[in-house]
């Protein structure tokens, strides 16, 4: 079972360092920096996340299964609607894929695909990883390849909220409410 909306509270901002004796990436978690993403935008742009949102609070939804699709618009949508104004917000969509000569294939085709359904302005923030799924499961945390994952990131790529599944009331309002926060601080 989810857990719902919560918030890892911390002196802001804060470092974190991984451990310097493994070659696996840190587990994605409250309070450490989003482990390294690089994908590829629907206009062929390669992306390095956290690196390509510094400054910016950012919102990732990450799927590996396109049954999610629905989850990842329950937060989406309603996080950009709340931002519309904001330049300093960016929400990112992010598909993982297999990697291998079929994976490619379907990464293509999921970009293809993904490209006819979304707006031009949005195309670089719609992403596609071909990668080990098994690998990012366990550097995003993901136990539950059929949920959307949630991470919203400070301005230091810094995992700040992380849910999963599908949006409640609730957890929009945390959500909202905790990139409004972080916002808020970049402004004083």
């Amino acid at each position: 079972m989810p857990v719902r909306g919560f918030i890892w509270k911390a002196p802001y901002p804060q470092a974190m360092h991984g451990t310097a004796a493994t070659t696996e990436p840190v587990p994605a978690a409250l309070g450490r920096t989003f482990p390294t993403l690089l994908a590829t935008s629907l206009t062929g742009r390669v992306v390095t996340l956290p690196d390509d949102a510094a400054g910016e609070v950012s919102l990732i939804v990450l799927v590996f299964l396109e049954s999610a699709s629905p989850m990842e618009e329950s937060w989406s949508g309603p996080f950009a609607g709340a931002f519309t104004t904001s330049p300093r917000v960016k929400t990112y969509f992010v598909s993982v894929v297999e990697d291998s000569l079929i994976g490619r294939s379907l990464a293509d085709r999921v970009s293809r695909g993904l490209r006819g359904g979304v707006p031009p302005e949005q195309h670089d923030a719609v992403l596609t990883v071909p990668g080990d799924i098994e690998r990012c499961r366990r550097a995003y945390a993901v136990d539950d390849p059929s949920l959307a994952y949630i991470y919203l990131l400070d301005t230091n790529g810094i995992i700040r909220w992380m849910e999963k599944g599908t949006a409640t009331p609730e957890g929009l309002d945390t959500l909202v409410d905790t990139a409004r926060s972080m916002l808020e601080t970049l402004i004083e």
